[in-house]
């Protein structure tokens, strides 16, 4: 009842502020741009943000820090931070891929007023690089052998070895992605992790941080200083809403200016006046995760007879309305890397129930369980609540394991506490689940090896395979696209075979926006990129 009441006044906040927000004079223009974040973000400072580009610190990142190179809303590099993108071309890339030039854009300042030099990017490298700072991620920083200041707006970065993806990672869309900080203000810092900056952050971007009322709100507001002119909307007003129907609701009641929704939310808005829809391809892979540590799913041909038992392609029809496409591999439908021979075994109930008779489980207790040397099949499937997706897709596996012998028990875990570290308690880092709905964050590069090496990062699966490690190692080292094409098929047809993870969708986002609103671009990694085109 509690909660209920709690909710029910969260509503009538929102509605009561979406009431204020439009009265006065008819014609005048709208102060503020206003959305939601799903959950209140653990710092504002992007150097310890969670790592997903689409993660609420990432967004909120992105309103007041600038990356080195962006990816605009129909999936093209422009450089931002940059003057220009390194490239052989143009003599920024060294032939044999080691040596990277960036020349900085000129003309761009911190919100308080100091020029972003070279020596801001050999900070926050440095600060990347300390064991000290608890960085979630250091993929791809971790390959830099020295960086160098050759003037005030020109950094020489050599990598250790030849790493094709460098260009669109360092402080780009990678895997971790990281924005230079400003030296300035926190050289003398002795710890950066408890710096008052990650409460009140002093960045490059459009927005300057001005309140955070938490686990309630967040206000921006325009840069006048900014690089490419004040932004023109003056004011952002970010709501932390966690509940996905709360957000829906305001929406709907027009507290919301943009919100990210399901496709089943889609549909009840179809048609709704005032309201249009953007659909953004992700780079980023949705799948089950399984746990190749936890018996039985030590067995292939146990994890080959869970694949064949989902039929995946009625989850893409019937959960997402087939916005979200099947896939069956790690790289997303849009990716050069990506061989479409590829295949994980096909949905298919009699071949499902051969694998696991092979792999012992043949008996049936009297509730229909199969049984192994009097254990029964049962296993633990972790989905988090934010994502109706997620949650409708778990039930409908819940129903499609049961059928061939396998008790499913679903567990919901918050989504901020499914990612946190393992010395947080973090489900997936502890390895506390048997399968785990997960969404992957993919580059804009196709290196996948933070997810299938044996010690990636990412692979939560635990699943080690020491010619897929060698495969990525050529992979990033080739120095054509067409080898490293070769190299990832025969990586993904090697992941197909062993099946440590399901893979379910490449997710299209779908934002509903108030067609009021201007300028609303989402691109593939990050709504917020191009917030300051926004206006009302």
């Amino acid at each position: 009842m509690i909660a209920l009441l709690r909710r029910v006044s969260v509503v009538l906040a929102l509605v009561a502020a979406a009431a204020c927000s439009r009265t006065g004079t008819v014609n005048a223009p709208a102060t503020a741009v206003r959305f939601a974040i799903a959950a209140d973000p653990q710092t504002l400072d992007p150097l310890f943000a969670h790592a997903d580009a689409n993660s609420v610190e990432q967004q909120l990142a992105r309103l007041a820090f600038e990356p080195f190179i962006d990816i605009d809303a129909r999936g093209r590099a422009v450089p931002v931070l940059l003057a220009r993108i390194p490239t052989v071309a143009n003599g920024d890339l060294s032939r044999d891929g080691r040596t990277i030039v960036y020349r900085l854009r000129p003309g761009v300042k911190w919100q308080d007023g100091v020029p972003v030099t070279a020596a801001d990017v050999l900070f926050t490298l440095r600060a990347i690089g300390d064991p000290r700072n608890p960085i979630r991620s250091r993929e791809g920083y971790d390959r830099v052998a020295r960086a160098e200041r050759i003037d005030d707006e020109t950094v020489r970065i050599v990598l250790k070895a030849p790493w094709a993806p460098a260009v669109a990672t360092l402080f780009s869309y990678g895997t971790a992605p990281q924005y230079v900080l400003p030296a300035h203000l926190l050289a003398k810092e002795a710890r950066l992790d408890r710096a008052t900056f990650g409460a009140a952050p002093v960045g490059d971007g459009p927005y300057r941080f001005v309140s955070w009322q938490r686990g309630e709100r967040l206000i921006y507001a325009a840069n006048p200083a900014y690089w490419r002119g004040a932004p023109a909307t003056p004011r952002l007003e970010i709501r932390v809403v966690p509940d996905p129907g709360t957000n829906f609701t305001a929406l709907e009641s027009g507290a919301l200016d943009w919100n990210l929704i399901s496709p089943v939310q889609q549909q009840s808005l179809i048609g709704r006046a005032g309201l249009a829809f953007r659909y953004v391809s992700l780079a980023l892979i949705a799948g089950i995760a399984l746990n190749t540590t936890h018996p039985p799913l030590d067995d292939a041909r146990v994890r080959r007879a869970i694949a064949a038992s989902i039929d995946r392609q009625a989850i893409s029809d019937k959960i997402t309305f087939k916005r979200y496409p099947v896939v069956d591999t790690a790289q997303p439908l849009g990716s050069w890397a990506r061989d479409p021979g590829v295949h994980l075994p096909a949905y298919d109930p009699a071949a499902a129930d051969k694998l696991l008779d092979a792999a012992g489980w043949s008996g049936r207790g009297t509730d229909g369980i199969r049984m192994k040397g009097g254990k029964r099949l049962a296993l633990t499937y972790v989905q988090f609540p934010e994502s109706q997706t997620g949650v409708r897709a778990a039930a409908f596996i819940e129903r499609e394991l049961h059928a061939r012998g396998i008790d499913l028990a679903l567990k919901s875990v918050t989504n901020a506490k499914l990612f946190l570290p393992k010395s947080e308690g973090g489900a997936l880092a502890s390895g506390d689940f048997d399968l785990a709905y997960v969404p992957w964050p993919m580059g804009a590069d196709p290196d996948d090896s933070f997810l299938l090496t044996c010690d990636g990062p990412a692979n939560v699966m635990r699943w080690c395979d020491p010619e897929v490690d060698a495969l990525e190692r050529r992979a990033l080292a080739a120095p054509t696209q067409a080898e490293r094409t070769a190299l990832y098929s025969t990586i993904e047809h090697r992941v197909a075979a062993a099946v440590p993870i399901v893979y379910l969708f490449d997710p299209s986002y779908i934002y509903a926006y108030r067609t009021a609103l201007r300028g609303f671009a989402p691109n593939a990694f990050n709504p917020t990129w191009n917030a300051s085109d926004w206006s009302i």
